[in-house]
């Protein structure tokens, strides 16, 4: 196997945002069906609270702090089937723009700030080929004057 160093100057716009989009959008899948299991479960115990407080004080539940919002409250805690989806799908959405922008900004100026990055490619061995011994220890590779300078930069 031959080694071969490169060095990649530039990060295609296109790819840089679809994988910064999708390292957004799956946490914030994850993070906005948490959200949505606690704002259901929220409204659940809040209206437990305002039912349990306006029997024991007899005060009437409109006059209960949240008590003009328990038909939302109610909605919520019966709509958890939708109401977890759409969390979940707005937070991902949400995070994967917020992903797909950083993802654009980090190849706009991947040249200008590291300078490129120095990468050893390995040719590719064909299929039927034996795996060659690994040497003990690789002599140490003289880099070009210009990447000292750009790391020393930095």
């Amino acid at each position: 196997m031959t080694l071969q160093r490169v060095r990649v100057r530039s990060v295609p716009l296109r790819s840089a945002m679809l994988a910064g989009a999708w390292a957004g959008f799956v946490p914030g899948l994850f993070i906005g069906a948490i959200l949505g299991t606690l704002a259901s479960f929220g409204a659940g115990a809040a209206l437990e609270w305002m039912r349990e407080l306006s029997f024991t004080t007899g005060i009437q539940q409109q006059l209960l702090p949240f008590g003009d919002r328990s038909g939302l409250l109610q909605t919520l805690q019966d709509g958890w089937l939708f109401v977890i989806p759409i969390a979940a799908l707005t937070v991902a959405l949400f995070s994967a723009i917020f992903g797909a922008l950083t993802g654009a900004l980090v190849a706009a100026s991947f040249g200008s700030i590291l300078r490129g990055v120095e990468v050893d490619v390995e040719a590719a061995a064909p299929a039927d080929a034996k795996p060659a011994a690994e040497p003990a220890a690789e002599a140490a590779v003289k880099r070009p004057e210009e990447y000292r300078h750009a790391v020393s930069d930095s």
